[in-house]
């Protein structure tokens, strides 16, 4: 494949470093991981209990001085959406789970109560998919379940999308569609 510049977001623990891993691997891809630059670069403006706060506009700076270079990247982080810009970009991968599978991995990770609440809320509501929709556009948005998907089976979905082999989809994940009211109450109790 010639030079492929793939953006991975999602919320967190969705799968987007494992994904971004194997896909970097088999494109023979550089990875640049989003927070890994803000962190090694001074790009910190400060730590809270909630965790760092990210100077988006000098790490979006860093990360577009990077992919000036020549090669294949794949961009992986939440937070892309917030600071990179179109163009250059061949594809836009965001990661989506079910919110009960994405609460056991977030509580797993030993998130907070109201940490894994704004996380799952933010999923049902679409908000990192809206988010990369207004930054990217949508033709370059495709949106993957990774709900009880293997890594492997999720990275060979998003190669197989970004070589043209399979369509893209954005905007075809409803998770207000099959949560309880319940569950509703839970999430958004914060």
């Amino acid at each position: 494949m010639k030079q492929v510049r793939l953006v991975i977001t999602g919320n967190p623990g969705t799968g987007k470093h494992t994904a971004a891993r194997l896909i970097a691997r088999e494109l023979k891809a550089e990875i640049i991981d989003v927070n890994k630059v803000a962190l090694d670069n001074d790009a910190v403006l400060r730590r809270t209990d909630k965790g760092a706060e990210i100077d988006l506009k000098k790490t979006g700076k860093m990360i577009a001085s990077i992919l000036k270079k020549k090669g294949s990247f794949v961009i992986v982080g939440h937070l892309a959406p917030y600071m990179m810009k179109s163009a250059g970009i061949d594809m836009v991968a965001v990661l989506r789970r079910s919110p009960v599978r994405l609460e056991e991995t977030l509580l797993e990770r030993k998130y907070t109560r109201e940490k894994v609440n704004e996380n799952v809320s933010a999923e049902i509501l679409g908000v990192l998919l809206y988010d990369a929709i207004k930054a990217f556009g949508k033709r370059k948005i495709a949106e993957f379940d990774t709900t009880g998907k293997t890594p492997e089976q999720t990275a060979e979905d998003i190669v197989m999308t970004l070589q043209k082999k399979k369509q893209k989809h954005a905007g075809s994940i409803d998770w207000l569609a099959v949560v309880s009211e319940e569950e509703v109450q839970r999430f958004f109790a914060y």
